[in-house]
Formats: C-alpha cells, structure tokens, sequence
C-alpha cells in the first residue's frame, strides 16, 4: 500500500465508544479500548528521540520505535508478535501485557504516539487456542464473511465492520486481528501473500 493510500485512511476516525467487533470474546473492542488505556496513561510522556527509554516504556506503547528498534525489542523478549509489515516513514509503538496481548500501532511519520484516538492501522496478537477452527467456524456465522487466506490462515470479518479483519493462524494458537480505518485497507492487507507476519 502507498503512502498516499495510508495517509488518506487516517482521516477516518475509529469510534471506541461504538466497537461491536465480532472477534471471539469481544476482542476487536478490548484493543480498541486497551490502546485508549494505554494511551491515555501515557500522556504525560514525551519522548525526544527514539532510543530514549527503557524496554518498560518501549513494551508499554509509550516509545515511537523505528522498524529495528521494533524487531530488535520484540527478538531480544522472544516475543511473539505479528504485523503487517514496515510501512515507510513510519514508527511502531509497541504494547506488550502479561495475558498474551501484544498490539503494534502504526504511527505515520512517527506522530501520534500520545493521540487518544485510534485513527492509525494497528494489529493485535492474541492467545487464542484452536484459532484456525475458531475463525473457521465464526466465518459461518450470520454477518460474518471467512475464507482462507493464501498462506492458508481462517480469516474472517464481520460485514458491519471490515475495518477490523481477524486471521486463525494455521497449526497455532495465535489469532491476529487488523484494524485500518480507511476502507477495505485492512482486507486488502490479510490478501497479500506474505503481509501479515511474524516479527523475527
């Protein structure tokens, strides 16, 4: 995806307040509202350049990382964590909780690390055991739409709300849930051979 493309989905805005996610155990609305925590939790900081901080702050989403700061942090913790790929021009902030979340938010040009809103991409790694056949079966479901993916994950999303996709990661219990404001931005994402992938 361009720039130009990443930069005109900003524009749109994600209600927190309205999140209906489809996800198994309503997960598509805890990220939304857990990035909001975390966010406005970490208001109060400011941080000039991108190696300032400690690994705390840089696991609480309060650190703008650059794309090897990100892997190197998220090698380093062997953590297990998903995204859709660098995203030029932009910095990562990196939220990491001890119940097997972790969610990287996109910052375009490094701004908004401290924003209250949701306006920017985000993916959101889960612990989900069976998660293959647990967004197999929830694409059945009435409003849903599923398919496998060509790397062969379940995905599906619910027609009211395609800005957030959710992929069953095949012989894992990893679901991973994308979230773009801008119109079809993150179906198109989960699409791609070879986007939506492990840090490593």
């Amino acid at each position: 995806m361009s720039n130009d493309a990443f930069n005109s989905a900003t524009d749109s805005q994600y209600d927190i307040e309205d999140s209906t996610s489809p996800a198994p155990r309503g997960k598509g609305k805890f990220l939304a509202i857990l990035i909001a925590i975390v966010i406005i939790a970490g208001g109060g900081y400011y941080f000039i350049s991108n190696h300032s901080g400690s690994d705390t702050t840089k696991l609480q989403g309060k650190v703008a990382l650059s794309e090897q700061e990100l892997r190197d942090i998220v090698v380093a913790k062997k953590l297990t964590v998903y995204w859709a790929g660098p995203l030029a021009g932009a910095k990562y902030g990196l939220t990491v909780t001890g119940t097997g979340l972790a969610y990287i938010r996109y910052l375009p040009d490094g701004v908004g690390i401290n924003d209250t809103k949701t306006l920017f991409r985000a993916v959101g790694t889960y612990v989900q055991k069976n998660a293959f056949a647990v967004n197999q079966n929830a694409g059945t479901q009435t409003g849903n739409v599923g398919f496998i993916s060509a790397d062969g994950n379940a995905v599906f999303y619910n027609k009211a709300r395609p800005t957030n996709i959710y992929i069953g990661i095949k012989d894992k219990d990893i679901q991973v849930e994308v979230f773009d404001p801008g119109v079809d931005q993150a179906l198109g994402l989960t699409l791609i051979r070879g986007q939506i992938s492990q840090i490593k």
